[in-house]
């Protein structure tokens, strides 16, 4: 935000007085919200000497202990504000620092950070999910009193959206909201969790229907169907902005009762597909089963596995072999479809796993053997960095 950096610049120069923006935390942020919604009355100071000074709350400005916050602008779901010391200030110069921010910001058509009920309902219930995270309360239930709830009803479909690129501080809710409705076709609920971090959550007729159709015989699963929808909003956000960004999905759910664990999930799920799976980018739950056990076993246990199992280190490390038995593994062992898939012949396929088990002396086209390699693989993942 140029215009802002100049404005505090002239300002500074003009007051002789530190000025500086600052970026709130999602706490500080609340207070924003709540005291230019309530236009507090006038906070009484005590200055120096045993002097008692009076400075007048303005509608869009905030006085926080001995510091006057005037909001500027957010991004990606956190408020900037311009801060200055509140006894340094007379009430006519807080006065024209307000007069001037409201002007560059109406004239650079930027909005400011308070937007109206939902923002301030959803910056809310941000502070509750990230609390109940912290405090590891899955089972929380959401409260009345938090009025996004009442948009919670019915099954929905979560989605977890993470970036992380510095780029990403060019994504904010407003951009990011207006995305999403083009793509689901219909509105969702919007909520900005850690830095660079949203909770999407739609009604589930949205993605997959409302499933009528389920008992065709030939539909698509409902997992099917998740996949395909979520890795078309992934490359619609990557192609928007730039960065490196990672998305999970849920399955349909009561978000009234389940909402914390769920996200606790997909943040897991995010994690465990960065872990095991650092090309991809949308990672699923239900095709992180198995990553999820080898990352529950203590590391001395995965050690000693290795050990006992043969740790096939420079097998692992190189790319070609690694790239061949995730492709092979993925499709279910199938060596015509692999050497498709990997656009090499069928019988130089054979001639890399004719490889593999003359130097492990597995067979990973037997069914035994293909169980010990992959989890001998996976374990070396997530042990190797140890």
């Amino acid at each position: 935000m140029v215009e802002m950096e100049t404005l505090r610049n002239k300002l500074e120069q003009i007051v002789g007085t530190p000025l500086r923006i600052k970026q709130l935390t999602k706490q500080q942020s609340e207070i924003v919200y709540n005291r230019t919604e309530r236009q507090e009355p006038p906070k009484t100071l005590s200055g120096s000497g045993g002097i008692t000074e009076h400075k007048p709350i303005l509608k869009n400005s905030v006085v926080v202990e001995d510091m006057i916050w005037y909001p500027l602008y957010s991004k990606s779901g956190h408020i900037y504000v311009l801060e200055a010391p509140v006894r340094e200030l007379s009430g006519e110069v807080m006065q024209l620092i307000e007069l001037l921010i409201a002007q560059v910001r109406s004239d650079a058509d930027e909005p400011g950070p308070v937007h109206g009920d939902e923002e301030r309902e959803s910056l809310r219930f941000s502070s509750w999910i990230v609390e109940q995270l912290d405090q590891e309360r899955g089972d929380s239930e959401i409260p009345d009193d938090l009025e996004l709830k009442r948009r919670l009803t019915g099954e929905m479909i979560p989605f977890l959206l993470t970036c992380e690129s510095m780029h990403a501080a060019d994504v904010n809710r407003s951009q990011l909201k207006k995305l999403l409705k083009s793509y689901f076709d219909g509105e969702v609920v919007l909520v900005p969790l850690r830095s660079h971090e949203w909770l999407i959550l739609a009604k589930k007729e949205l993605v997959i229907g409302a499933g009528e159709d389920k008992e065709e015989e030939n539909s698509d699963s409902e997992t099917d169907m998740l996949s395909a929808f979520s890795l078309g909003l992934y490359e619609l956000i990557a192609s928007e902005w730039v960065g490196t960004f990672h998305l999970s999905v849920g399955t349909p759910f009561s978000p009234a009762k389940w909402l914390v664990s769920m996200v606790a999930l997909l943040r897991e799920t995010i994690f465990l597909g960065r872990t095991f799976h650092v090309a991809e980018h949308v990672h699923f739950p239900w095709e992180l089963l198995l990553e999820r056990l080898i990352y529950s076993i203590p590391v001395d246990q995965r050690r000693l596995f290795l050990e006992q199992a043969g740790d096939h280190g420079v097998l692992f490390s190189d790319n070609e072999t690694l790239s061949t038995l995730e492709t092979f593994f993925q499709l279910d062992c199938n060596v015509s479809e692999t050497a498709k898939r990997l656009y090499i012949h069928r019988n130089t396929l054979l001639y890399r796993l004719d490889k593999i088990k003359q130097e492990t002396g597995l067979d990973v086209r037997s069914f035994g053997d293909a169980v010990l390699v992959k989890l001998t693989m996976l374990l070396y993942k997530v042990t190797k960095r140890k």
